[in-house]
């Protein structure tokens, strides 16, 4: 039933095989740790018009805590698609850096 959904993220020891697209949204210190740990795409408020209009090459989304009111603004994009970053998923984090390691 749609109102018994089960969501949630598990890591698996070996991967998938597919290399996984991943989008920080960060500032400051945490833009160079996410560009290191090798997030694909990472930015801030300038990541927003360019997602709003379409841009989907990215699997996974993760934000820090102080980004997530810029982010808020995304859920009618990213919610459908299962993209929005979630505190119980792990991708709401202070750490972005293991974030995007796992």
């Amino acid at each position: 039933h749609a109102d018994q959904q089960v969501r949630g993220a598990v890591v698996l020891p070996h991967g998938t095989g597919k290399n996984v697209r991943t989008l920080v949204f960060a500032k400051g210190d945490n833009v160079k740790a996410a560009q290191e740990a090798g997030a694909d795409f990472v930015g801030a408020e300038e990541l927003i018009p360019k997602i709003q209009g379409g841009w989907m090459d990215f699997d996974v989304v993760i934000a820090t805590p102080d980004m997530m009111g810029v982010v808020g603004g995304l859920g009618k994009v990213l919610g459908p698609r299962g993209l929005m970053p979630n505190p119980k998923a792990g991708t709401v984090t202070p750490d972005v850096a293991k974030a995007v390691t796992e």
